[in-house]
């Protein structure tokens, strides 16, 4: 798609639209076409961005399910790797957003089923050991209060990365288009579906094989 706007790359960048985005974008940011304005600009302006981003070894993706993401293909901007909590929850809820008995006719879906289904695909035991593991002892009213407070923060960590929006005041979240790029390891298997959940319950943190490791940003309270 071509627009008399932008001739050059430095059309682009001399937007106003572009800082923001482009920081965005670097903070790994997904967009979609909830992001009017900002996916619009994506659209018009791919190729000649192709081109700036090769300087920095990254690479604008626009995945099948019609959202916009900067793969990074070098160590010039590094890499991001989500947190174990992040990585679980976002599989669960690909999951749940693939099944349209999970989503209320608007879309919302109740945060406490996230944790209902988190526990039923786990087990009890493998849960608490993922988001509230404890160096001593057990209680199951703090491993619950671990639980909740480790799981608010994924959902935190995915929506600043447009994987979901939340709707606080009623505790519901919507999931977005790009939640299915949790299906990158498993998109070539016969039952996507089934294929995700065996992740999921063997603990399979890795989003695709274009992430590299980096720091894990999960942390460890013994409390």
């Amino acid at each position: 798609m071509e627009d008399s706007r932008y001739r050059s790359p430095e059309d682009v960048l001399l937007d106003p639209l572009f800082p923001a985005l482009d920081l965005r974008l670097r903070s790994g940011c997904h967009i979609d076409s909830a992001d009017i304005a900002e996916y619009e600009f994506l659209t018009l302006v791919t190729d000649l961005l192709q081109g700036f981003y090769a300087g920095y070894q990254c690479r604008l993706v626009h995945a099948a399910e019609d959202y916009w993401y900067l793969l990074s293909e070098g160590d010039l901007l590094g890499h991001r790797r989500l947190s174990s909590a992040e990585m679980l929850v976002g599989q669960v809820l690909a999951l749940m957003r693939m099944d349209p008995a999970w989503l209320s006719d608007t879309g919302w879906l109740p945060r406490g089923k996230v944790l209902e289904t988190l526990e039923h695909l786990l087990g009890r035991q493998r849960l608490v050991a993922q988001l509230a593991p404890r160096s001593r002892g057990r209680d199951h009213h703090a491993d619950d209060r671990k639980i909740r407070e480790a799981v608010d923060k994924a959902l935190n960590g995915l929506e600043a990365l447009g994987f979901v929006t939340q709707r606080r005041e009623t505790t519901e979240l919507i999931p977005r288009p790009c939640l299915m790029r949790f299906l990158e390891p498993v998109r070539s298997a016969g039952d996507v579906r089934e294929a995700l959940t065996r992740l999921v319950q063997e603990g399979e943190v890795d989003l695709d094989e274009d992430e590299a490791d980096s720091e894990d940003r999960e942390e460890t309270d013994d409390d």
